[in-house]
């Protein structure tokens, strides 16, 4: 199976390109949703930016993520797996810095990296009446730009990894997507 992430900055287009990966081929690929939603949408408190929230949320995320990949691993039969973020985007959320993340984690970047035959870098829109803030997205259009320049860094030495820049409007973005991904699952 070969496992694709979307990552970049909030509001890149990462879960609108998945909802249109599984509108266009349903079964034949594997999905796994942003742990950091489910997390937090499941009720794990995000008032506190304290460094042991903190801390204890991209554990938790870390984890997730992990135990969600490895569940579509063997639960499904598809030659491709799309993944919403991947385990090193905690890395660029952690008070301490990406190498005690990596400590902490008991991992490193390259195994990180490994994990994943291909990264796509979705970036936040460019205007402001294209960033959509939620009850999980905390951030302004400007914090938004500097994780996403944080999240570019920390997967700059992916052998495999397609940047789409700000100026792609985000059907655009899944329009590239879903052809890539068309191409992989007919090989």
């Amino acid at each position: 199976m070969k496992k694709i992430v979307l990552t970049g900055g909030p509001s890149g287009g990462k879960t609108t390109a998945l909802s249109i990966l599984k509108e266009t081929f349903g079964n034949k690929i594997a999905l796994v949703q942003e742990a950091a939603t489910l997390v937090y949408s499941g009720g794990f408190p995000r008032k506190d930016n304290s460094p042991i929230h903190i801390e204890h949320a991209q554990n938790i995320i870390f984890y997730t993520v992990h135990q969600l990949e490895e569940l579509a691993e063997r639960t499904s039969d598809a030659k491709v797996m799309v993944c919403d973020r991947g385990s090193l985007d905690g890395a660029v959320y952690w008070p301490h810095g990406p190498e005690d993340f990596f400590k902490a984690m008991g991992t490193t970047l390259e195994a990180e990296l490994a994990r994943y035959d291909v990264v796509i870098h979705l970036a936040p829109p460019p205007e402001k009446d294209f960033y959509q803030s939620t009850n999980v997205r905390t951030e302004n259009l400007q914090q938004a730009f500097e994780i996403d320049d944080k999240i570019l860094k920390i997967w700059e030495k992916h052998p495999n990894r397609l940047v789409l820049p700000r100026e792609k409007h985000y059907f655009e973005k899944a329009e590239f997507i879903k052809n890539f991904v068309e191409q992989l699952i007919a090989k």
